[in-house]
């Protein structure tokens, strides 16, 4: 048995060496890092690296993996599962003009939440944070299923995000603990695969709960399944709990860049959410908290350059090319992703005229893409440890994809958009997990945690950015044909509020022209998402190759050049 004491900026951190533990090693120790091995006599006998990575027994990890997968799964369900239970909610708590906050609550507190779990894991330990992630996501939970109001409703949605943004947070960084990089990507890629799968399958459990249950099981789901993550965390994860009384970790943490990141995040995703909706984009309300946010931003960015020891956000890692290519690639990917992903289900519901069931069965090979390229490309790291070029490839089909969208009519057939949607998932799969791994494999160890949350909160900005934008290009465009095609109808919009009055009020001559406004509005969504990928396949193209760090390469010098 081992004993040794790690420090990372005066923390200690002690860890046993044991079966059932595998502890970190700190950066000093990891690259080159050398640790001592004593004899009998406690002497030293030899000199080893300090392994990076500490998978558990086979057991354990299966165990692990359920729970990490169970996290995903119900982070990313939980976001769109209620969009089906909309109309059920509003009927009965009357409260049609609050119901843009069950998503915007939801999404403001996971986002915002999200790039503080990777600093405060690296002071408390991955176990407590992870715990704390999915126990406040139970509370949002219960809060939400047994709701009595709307504003309580809210208030749950709201406290089931802050788990959720830990959620899918630590599940990346617990895994980037246990794995090497190599054997990482295949995971990666698995994770990535249950997040797809979810969104397609949220809104149709969404449905059948509320047609055949009630609505409150869309939130009352999440107990049994969170319970046991729960479980399967607190026995299994052993991973080492930083030393320290609770005291000097509070000290530790950047309360003023916490509050100066969580004000910007707020003061930006909100006017862009309210934006073409409950105000209009030139409304005083809306420029003025976007001018306030991005001001806000940039003192943060001053603030963590100049303030804390321990930055939440180290401003100096953002000259290390991998992270500033691969996030910019994730922004734009991101606002592309969601921008078709959001518009899809409005081409067959409305356009094609299929059922909500129906028109997300549509949306299968667009998700079915996305898990061959995220498990196969994952693979293909693990045996040949090269990625750099995924993102690149991806992004590539993604772009052909979109501008194949642009060829949608009101008669195309399924065959052909089965084919497109399947072209763009291939592509976006390819940049999921090489993405994180472009960043993980540029930094010193001691930075992993923070640089994999920002994985996930750039990829979450972009797709807020995406669908502000794109839902704004597609309603303006959208009135103005309806409006130029129906001159003498001041009722004509009404026909974006409720598809159901398309039949109601027209014949069939009107009814084909007002497809073909849709239409004529849905390419212009398509246009959005190829311009976005020109730019995240730009970006990409310049992510360098690192190689991927594994117990057996930690100590060779070059693993060092350029890191930070």
């Amino acid at each position: 048995m081992v004993e040794k004491d790690n420090y990372d900026q005066g923390s200690a951190i002690s860890s046993t060496v044991s079966s059932n533990s595998f502890p970190l090693a700190d950066e000093k120790e990891q690259i080159p890092g050398t640790e001592e091995v004593k004899g009998d006599s406690g002497a030293a006998t030899e000199s080893t690296p300090a392994p990076l990575y500490h998978k558990p027994p086979q057991k354990q990890f299966v165990l692990i993996m359920i729970a990490l997968s169970l996290c995903v799964f119900l982070a990313s369900l939980d976001q769109i599962i209620v969009s089906t239970s909309i109309p059920a909610i509003t009927k009965q708590f009357h409260a049609l003009g609050d119901i843009s906050w069950l998503a915007t609550a939801y999404m403001l507190t996971s986002t915002a939440s999200q790039p503080l779990y990777g600093k405060v894991s690296d002071i408390f330990g991955r176990k407590t944070v992870v715990l704390f992630a999915n126990f406040m996501f139970l509370v949002g939970s219960c809060i939400s299923g047994w709701a009595t109001s709307m504003v309580m409703l809210i208030v749950g949605r709201g406290v089931a995000g802050i788990g959720a943004g830990g959620m899918m947070a630590m599940v990346f960084i617990i895994l980037s603990d246990m794995l090497d990089m190599r054997e990482r990507g295949k995971y990666l890629g698995f994770i990535g695969a249950i997040f797809s799968f979810s969104s397609v399958i949220g809104p149709l459990m969404g449905g059948a709960f509320t047609d055949h249950v009630t609505w409150r099981w869309s939130f009352w789901i999440n107990l049994p399944f969170g319970a046991v993550s729960i479980l399967f965390i607190y026995f299994n994860l052993n991973l080492p709990t930083p030393k320290g009384s609770f005291s000097d970790k509070i000290k530790r943490i950047d309360f003023l860049g916490a509050f100066l990141l969580l004000a910007a995040v707020i003061m930006i995703l909100l006017p862009l959410s309210w934006g073409g909706n409950k105000y209009a984009w030139n409304s005083g309300i809306v420029i003025g908290m976007l001018c306030g946010g991005f001001a806000m931003a940039v003192v943060f960015v001053l603030a963590e350059w100049k303030i804390p020891k321990e930055p939440i956000v180290p401003i100096h890692l953002y000259k290390i090319r991998n992270l500033w290519a691969t996030y910019g690639s994730l922004f734009f990917s991101g606002m592309s992703f969601f921008g078709i992903l959001f518009y899809l289900p409005i081409y067959f519901q409305v356009v094609k005229n299929e059922s909500a069931t129906i028109g997300g069965l549509e949306t299968v090979p667009f998700v079915i893409g996305i898990v061959v390229t995220s498990i196969s490309s994952g693979i293909w790291v693990l045996k040949r440890g090269s990625y750099h070029f995924f993102p690149a490839l991806g992004n590539f089909l993604f772009t052909i994809g979109s501008a194949l969208c642009i060829l949608f009519t009101k008669d195309t057939h399924r065959v052909v958009t089965i084919f497109i949607l399947l072209l763009c998932g291939l592509g976006m799969g390819f940049t999921m997990q090489a993405s994180t791994l472009a960043v993980q494999a540029a930094v010193k160890p001691k930075y992993m945690a923070v640089v994999t949350t920002s994985v996930q909160f750039i990829r979450c900005l972009g797709q807020v950015f995406g669908v502000a934008i794109v839902g704004t290009v597609f309603n303006n465009k959208l009135e103005s044909t309806l409006k130029a095609t129906f001159p003498d109808d001041k009722l004509i919009m009404r026909v974006t509020q409720d598809y159901g009055t398309i039949y109601e009020f027209y014949n069939a001559t009107q009814v084909g022209m007002i497809y073909d406004s849709f239409v004529h509005a849905l390419h212009y969504v398509f246009y959005c998402s190829v311009g976005f990928c020109a730019m995240a396949l730009i970006m990409s193209c310049f992510i360098q190759h690192k190689e991927l760090k594994t117990n057996a390469n930690q100590a060779k010098p070059e693993m060092t050049v350029e890191m930070v």
